[in-house]
Parts: C-alpha cells; sequence; structure tokens
C-alpha cells in the first residue's frame, strides 16, 4: 500500500502519486481519473479508461515491462539450494571487500 500526502498547487490541493503505484496501476499523466469519497475519510482513484483501444494499449505496455522484467531474471541454477545461493553471494562480498 502506498501513502501520500496532499500538496498544495495554486488554489487547489494534489496528491502526488508514487511512481511505483502510477505503474502497477497503468496509469499516466493523460489519464482521466474519476474521485469519489464514499465516506468520510476515504478517498477512491478511479483511472477512466476510454475505449477498447485505449485498454489494449495499455495492456501492451504492461505486458511489455513484464516482458523486459522477466528478462532480467537469471534462471534459478540447477542443483542449488537458496542457502547455497545466498552463501555465494556472501563468499563474493567478503572477497570483494578483501580486495580493498
Amino acid at each position: 500500500m502506498a501513502t501520500a500526502t496532499l500538496t498544495k498547487v495554486g488554489n487547489s490541493m494534489a496528491v502526488l502519486l508514487p511512481k511505483a503505484l502510477r505503474q502497477e496501476a497503468a496509469i499516466d499523466q493523460d489519464t482521466p481519473l474519476r474521485l469519489a469519497s464514499p465516506r468520510k475519510g476515504v478517498v477512491v482513484i478511479i483511472s477512466m479508461l476510454d475505449d477498447e483501444e485505449d485498454r489494449l494499449a495499455r495492456l501492451r505496455r504492461v505486458e511489455a515491462r513484464i516482458a523486459a522484467r522477466r528478462n532480467k531474471i537469471k534462471p534459478w541454477p540447477e542443483g542449488l539450494t537458496a542457502d547455497d545461493l545466498i552463501a555465494q553471494a556472501k563468499e563474493e562480498r567478503y572477497r570483494d571487500f578483501l580486495a580493498l
């Protein structure tokens, strides 16, 4: 869950949405938003996707981001456990430290 605060902008107030939240929700600066307050202390922000083409374009952008992340992930080394990988990483850091 992300948190944000109100910021004064001219005579209005603005909520700055963190980048991670905007990416997760697939919204950008041109995305129309609907605001609602169903009860005191609760504000709901809903992105208003214009049409099917807009939704498809956003879906393609999200899928491209997921594919890019997937390409960065190294495959799990066969025959090694998480403890083995942690021990290797610690050993590498220790060797780097000694090399200083």
